[in-house]
C-alpha cells in the first residue's frame, strides 16, 4: 500500500493542507464538504493510490489549511483555490471527485474550467437548491448551545449522516473533531457556513446541460441530509451521466463502504482515464507552516 504524503501549499496569502497517495497516473483531486476535511478519502485514496495520482486537499477555512474571509470562502472561490493548487504541482488536468460542497465545486469546474477536467464524480452532493442543511445554517446564528459550531455539532452530523454506525469509530470522530483546538476554529466554522448559499448551485442549472465530460454520480441509499431523489435530478440534468444508488450508505457513503464507494469510482476512472501512464512532478510532503 501506497504511504499518506502530507504537507502544505502556498496559495496567495493562504497555506493549504493536503494529502496524497501514489505518484504516478492520471491525477484524482478529492473534495470534501462541511464540516469535515481531506481525512474524509484517505480510505478511497488508499485503495486507488498504487494507480492514481491522488490528492485531497483540505478546504479554506477547513481542517488544517488557512482560515479566510467569507468572499473566499465561497463555492466558486474554492474551485478557484482547487486549481491554483494543481498549478503549483503541475497537474494541468485532473478526475475531480466532490462530496457535499465538493459535489457542488466539481460542478462549477465542469461547467467553469472544462478545459482542467477530465471526469467529475459528484458524491451525495450540494446542487440546484437542496442546500444549505438546516443544521449548517444554524450555525450561523446559534439559539441554543447545540448549535454552536463545536466538536459536538461535528461528531453529531457524522452520526446523522451515517448508516452504518459502527464504521464510525473513535479514531474517525478524533479525525474530524481534532481540528477544533480552540474558539478561534470553532469560529472560522461558523464563518465558513455563512458564506454558503444556494444561489451559487441555483445559477449552474442553466448550463448542466453542456457539461460535456464523463460524470458519475454516487448516492447513498439512506442519505437523510440530501435523498437520492436529488441524485436522479442531476443525472437528468447532465447528459450521458450515470447515476449508482449505493446500498446500505447514508450521506457519508466512502466511510459507511469505504470499498464499494472504491469500487464504483475505481469503475468510472478505469472507463474515463484518457490519460494512462502520466507521471506528474513528483509530490513532496512540506513542513507545517505556520497559519
Amino acid at each position: 500500500m501506497q504511504p499518506v504524503n502530507e504537507g502544505y501549499i502556498q496559495s496567495g496569502r493562504y497555506n493549504f493542507f493536503y494529502r496524497n497517495i501514489g505518484q504516478t497516473g492520471p491525477a484524482v483531486v478529492f473534495i470534501h464538504g462541511i464540516p469535515t476535511h481531506s481525512f474524509l478519502w484517505q480510505q478511497v485514496m488508499s485503495f486507488l493510490g498504487d494507480d492514481y495520482t491522488t490528492i485531497a486537499p483540505d478546504l479554506l477555512g477547513y481542517g488544517q489549511s488557512s482560515r479566510g474571509s467569507v468572499e473566499d470562502l465561497t463555492l466558486h472561490s474554492q474551485a478557484q483555490h482547487i486549481l491554483s493548487i494543481l498549478d503549483q504541482l503541475g497537474i494541468e488536468k485532473a478526475h475531480f471527485v466532490g462530496h457535499d460542497l465538493g459535489g457542488g465545486i466539481v460542478q462549477i469546474l465542469a461547467v467553469n474550467n472544462p478545459d482542467r477536467v477530465l471526469s467529475i464524480t459528484v458524491a451525495d452532493g450540494v446542487c440546484f437548491s437542496n442546500w444549505p442543511l438546516p443544521t449548517v445554517v444554524s450555525m450561523r446564528w446559534p439559539t441554543a448551545p447545540e448549535f454552536e459550531p463545536s466538536p459536538f455539532i461535528v461528531q453529531q452530523m457524522l452520526r446523522e449522516g451515517m448508516h452504518n454506525q459502527k464504521m464510525l469509530t473513535a479514531d474517525i470522530i478524533n479525525a474530524f473533531t481534532l481540528p477544533f483546538k480552540d474558539y478561534e476554529d470553532y469560529k472560522a466554522l461558523q464563518l465558513a457556513a455563512s458564506a454558503l448559499e444556494h444561489h451559487e448551485t441555483e445559477a449552474l442549472v442553466p448550463h448542466l446541460p453542456n457539461i460535456n465530460v464523463p460524470t458519475t454520480i454516487l448516492w447513498g441509499q439512506y442519505d437523510r441530509f440530501l435523498p437520492p431523489y436529488w441524485g436522479l435530478r442531476l443525472q437528468q440534468a447532465i447528459p450521458n451521466s450515470r447515476l449508482h444508488i449505493l446500498p446500505n450508505c447514508g450521506h457519508y457513503s466512502m466511510l459507511d463502504d469505504p470499498q464499494l464507494f472504491s469500487h464504483e469510482l475505481g469503475n468510472h476512472l478505469q472507463q474515463n482515464s484518457v490519460m494512462p501512464g502520466i507521471a506528474y512532478k513528483e509530490i513532496r510532503a512540506t513542513p507545517s507552516i505556520s497559519q
